[in-house]
């Protein structure tokens, strides 16, 4: 696209003195000074080479040229104007599309629950959602809003974090897999047990669990599958493939059927901590709030739920 030679006021302010018939009434609908005008539309005429009003003490009146000259301009006016309000609409409600990104184990009991009454609640706004337990770059990627759950604090950067609730943890087996493993008095019997692991970063897999007194103990793990996906790890430990540490909303279900337990209640991993991560406070348009808002409100509840007594 070529730059324009012409300034788009000068545009305007020629429709104005054809809308008003003539320079003063113009000018004082502008409230700016008639030879200002004056001035402005000459130098437009001379960079265009033509004449665009006739000019008589009495009157104006559109050359020819002008007058298809003003119809442009009035068009042009129009879908200016247009596209002003297209962006009013997004500071004033609720509308258009949002990317958001949040990790595998938010979706089958929390955000797909969620989601469907975000946006029957916003009608005029699409969503796009991302599925990912990596970090996403916000920026790159043109991620409105991602959710992170995270036991250690984010690393420092320039996005805005907002805390929205704890996600206790807790360790879990089926009941088949416990019966052939037996009765576990102590932490450090988990070694000897098949792990099915969340990460793949660590060469010497453990877990750090603590107890309700405070008391902490770190397990070496003989880990039997490891993977960054928490769904299929939960399906190997429906399987009878090992212990898993799961927060607590992933197999809310599964512990109410049956097909899984806990192990040694009264030890846990630390709890994780849910964040907003979006990547910035200033500009953000209505949707985008109004989805940050929505979930300061109903996931922490949802969250509690899910997550029982814990």
């Amino acid at each position: 696209m070529s730059k324009l030679t012409i300034d788009l006021n000068d545009l305007y302010f020629f429709v104005q003195v054809a809308d008003h018939g003539g320079f003063t009434a113009a000018a004082d609908a502008l409230d700016i000074p008639k030879s200002r005008l004056s001035r402005r539309i000459a130098e437009l005429e001379k960079l265009l080479s033509v004449r665009l009003l006739h000019r008589t003490s009495r009157r104006i009146a559109l050359t020819d040229v002008g007058a298809e000259f003003y119809q442009r301009c009035v068009a042009m006016i129009a879908e200016a104007q247009a596209a002003e309000d297209v962006v009013l609409r997004t500071l004033v409600e609720p509308v258009g599309t949002i990317r958001i990104s949040a990790p595998d184990g938010m979706v089958d009991l929390v955000l797909s629950d969620l989601l469907p009454r975000f946006m029957a609640k916003f009608p005029k706004v699409q969503v796009m959602t991302q599925i990912t337990n990596r970090n996403v770059d916000l920026i790159e990627e043109r991620i409105d809003v991602a959710l992170r759950i995270n036991s250690l604090p984010l690393e420092s950067s320039s996005l805005v974090q907002a805390n929205l609730c704890a996600t206790p943890w807790g360790l879990f087996a089926s009941p088949s897999f416990m019966e052939h493993a037996g009765q576990l008095s102590s932490p450090a019997e988990l070694a000897t047990l098949d792990a099915l692991v969340f990460g793949m970063e660590d060469d010497a897999p453990a877990w750090r669990l603590q107890n309700q007194a405070g008391a902490q103990q770190i397990v070496k793990l003989k880990a039997r599958m490891r993977s960054d996906n928490i769904r299929l790890l939960k399906k190997a430990a429906l399987a009878h493939m090992g212990v898993i540490a799961l927060p607590c909303h992933i197999c809310s279900e599964e512990l109410a059927q049956g097909s899984l337990q806990r192990v040694l209640p009264d030890w846990r991993p630390p709890a994780g901590q849910v964040r907003l991560v979006f990547p910035t406070r200033r500009g953000v348009v209505p949707a985008v709030r109004a989805y940050i808002e929505f979930l300061k409100t109903e996931l922490p509840a949802r969250i509690a739920l899910l997550s029982g007594s814990d």
